[in-house]
């Protein structure tokens, strides 16, 4: 792991024009210890480790964060006017926490989505139900369409504590680490920096955040084009997510 994560930092830090060995994480954050069969299970879940750079590695303005991550975002009329709102807040705290520490981060494939809701992660085309690496969850969880499609906050909420709880129990789980859905704005990271082929399929996903007063705000994330994740809007909690796939990621216990 540690020689993946060091070549993954130099990638980083070539993405954003920084000095050979310049720090990405903050100070005392520490690599996850992953014993060999917990490694090794991971592994079958396409689960991949990231550095999430603190606030000041990447000592770049806003707009230009905005312009290498976000190229196709909608303009604004008004250029601060979005900053005032509370979506906007919630993407920028909920990423603030995820910022200079490692998560690891779901890389299973997204299909093509065809009517009827019937895709499987794990193929372009999603026909193979074996290939989604959490298939034999969906039904434990009660998830109706046994995919990744079509669910709500309340059955994702019941498949996550199912995965943490099972993981745990057979001792499989990080040590300090939980199961969650892949927040958005670590989606657009990884995928713009690491995995642009995500961007290849135009179904969108889900990721969550908390609010201010510690409510969930949903959004889903995605891409305009080949190569780009901008596509990120907040959505209600309660509206039809039938088009809406998901990816997970692990995050630390204390974030």
């Amino acid at each position: 792991m540690t020689k993946t994560l060091t070549e993954r930092e130099e990638k980083i830090r070539e993405f954003f024009d920084l000095a050979a060995g310049a720090p990405l994480l903050d100070d005392g954050a520490a690599r996850p210890e992953i014993a060999p069969p917990v490694e090794a299970h991971l592994r079958r879940f396409n689960i991949e480790w990231h550095i999430i750079p603190a606030e000041g590695a990447v000592s770049r303005d806003e707009e230009f964060y905005r312009n290498r991550f976000y190229p196709t975002r909608p303009h604004q009329t008004r250029s601060t006017e979005y900053r005032k709102t509370s979506s906007y807040r919630t993407i920028l705290n909920g990423h603030r926490r995820h910022q200079g520490r490692i998560l690891g981060v779901e890389t299973t494939m997204k299909p093509r989505y065809l009517p009827g809701g019937r895709q499987f992660y794990g193929t372009a085309y999603g026909f193979e139900a074996a290939a989604d690496p959490f298939a034999h969850y969906f039904g434990r969880a009660r998830m109706v369409s046994e995919t990744r499609y079509g669910h709500n906050y309340t059955s994702l909420r019941a498949f996550v504590n199912l995965v943490n709880d099972d993981w745990r129990a057979r001792g499989l789980m990080p040590p300090g680490y939980r199961l969650t859905i892949c927040p958005p704005v670590v989606f657009n990271f990884v995928g713009t920096i690491f995995h642009r082929e995500w961007s290849r399929t135009e179904s969108l996903e889900l990721g969550f955040y908390r609010d201010e007063n510690g409510n969930a705000k949903c959004y889903a994330v995605g891409s305009n084009a080949p190569d780009d994740f901008s596509y990120l809007h907040e959505i209600a909690t309660d509206s039809d997510w039938t088009l809406l796939g998901f990816r997970t990621a692990l995050v630390p216990d204390d974030v």
